[in-house]
């Protein structure tokens, strides 16, 4: 009798991790000092699907959240259990569904969300400008 394949998905724990960061607004470099590595050693740790616990420990403590979310969360099932209608973000999740798995490691909010992608475009034009504005200055400071 030939075994029956599970068709799921594996969670990408370091996809998890780029997530995470970059929703803090962390560089690379700044969770490498965190962690005493350098920063090409978390790019090439962020590419791979599976880390070992130790590790995900040591990130998830730099980063301030819970394992849980670098070991379970699967972007695409949780996207599953919403929907947008004229900018509104819904929850379509019942209590019980594995959706609601996701919803309970990221954390409880409210079931409705207002998304105006001219405030993400506007943020993203902010922090885009900000750090020209560091790498200028630091090239004026190398050159005095």
């Amino acid at each position: 009798m030939e075994a029956v394949k599970e068709n799921k998905k594996k969670v990408h724990q370091g996809r998890n991790i780029r997530i995470a960061r970059n929703f803090q607004n962390i560089t690379q470099e700044d969770l490498a000092f965190k962690l005493n590595l350098s920063q090409s050693k978390v790019s090439d740790l962020e590419l791979k699907e599976t880390l070992e616990d130790e590790l995900l420990d040591k990130f998830a403590a730099a980063l301030n959240i819970p394992i849980g979310f670098l070991k379970n969360f699967e972007p695409q099932e949780f996207m599953k259990s919403y929907t947008v209608t004229d900018n509104t973000l819904n929850n379509n999740a019942a209590e019980n569904s594995p959706e609601s798995v996701t919803q309970q490691i990221i954390g409880d909010t409210e079931q409705t969300y207002i998304y105006n992608p001219l405030e993400k475009v506007s943020e993203l034009y902010e922090r885009l400008l900000k750090e020209k504005e560091q790498q200028i200055e630091e090239i004026k400071g190398k050159g005095n």
